[in-house]
C-alpha cells in the first residue's frame, strides 16, 4: 500500500493483483474509487463474495452444500436485513440499496423485491412476517436497557445455525 500514490496504484497493486480482483473486478473500477462511498463498496464486495461462496458449496453438493448454503443463505438475508434499515436516512437510493442485496438467501427475489420498496423499518419488519424464521427474529427485538438487539437476536441464529452444522 505504502507504494501506491494514487487510487489507480492503489487499485492495480492491491485490488488487481490480489484474490480480491475477482470480485472486485465486476463490481467496481478504479474511476470508483474517488466517487463512491467505503461501504457501498465493502457491501457490494462482500455480495459478491457470499454469492461465489454460495455457488461453489451448491456446486459440491452433499453435506457441504446442505449445511454451508443455510448459513451463507442466512448470512445474505440479514446483510438484506441490516443494509435496508442502516440506509434509511441517508443519501443511497432505494434502486442503489437494492444493488448491494445478496441474491442467495431464503429472501431472494420476492423478499429482496419488498425490502427495496421498503421506506421505514416497520416496512421491514412487515416482509420479515412473511418468513417463520425472520419472524421470530424480529419479534420482542427492541432498543431499550435489557432488551435484545434485532442484532443480538441475528447473532444468536447464526450461533444456532453454525452449532447445528457440528451435529449434522
Amino acid at each position: 500500500i505504502n507504494v501506491a500514490s494514487t487510487s489507480v496504484e492503489l487499485y492495480n497493486a492491491v485490488l488487481v493483483d490480489t484474490p480480491l480482483a475477482e470480485f472486485f473486478g465486476e463490481c467496481i473500477s478504479e474511476q470508483d474509487l474517488d466517487e463512491l462511498n467505503i461501504e457501498i463498496i465493502r457491501n457490494t464486495l462482500y455480495k459478491a463474495y457470499l454469492e461465489s461462496f454460495y455457488n461453489y458449496c451448491q456446486s459440491l453438493g452433499g453435506a457441504t452444500a446442505d449445511v454451508m448454503c443455510e448459513i451463507l443463505a442466512f448470512e445474505a438475508d440479514r446483510r438484506a436485513f441490516i443494509i435496508t434499515l442502516n440506509s434509511f436516512g441517508t443519501e443511497l437510493s432505494k434502486e442503489d440499496r437494492s444493488k448491494l442485496y445478496p441474491t442467495c438467501g431464503k429472501l431472494y427475489p420476492d423478499g429482496l423485491a419488498a425490502l427495496a420498496r421498503a421506506d421505514d423499518p416497520e416496512n421491514v419488519k412487515q416482509v420479515a412476517e412473511f418468513y417463520a424464521e425472520y419472524r421470530a427474529l424480529f419479534e420482542g427485538a427492541g432498543n431499550n436497557p435489557g432488551d435484545k438487539t434485532l442484532e443480538d437476536k441475528f447473532f444468536e441464529h447464526e450461533v444456532k445455525l453454525n452449532v447445528n452444522a457440528f451435529l449434522q
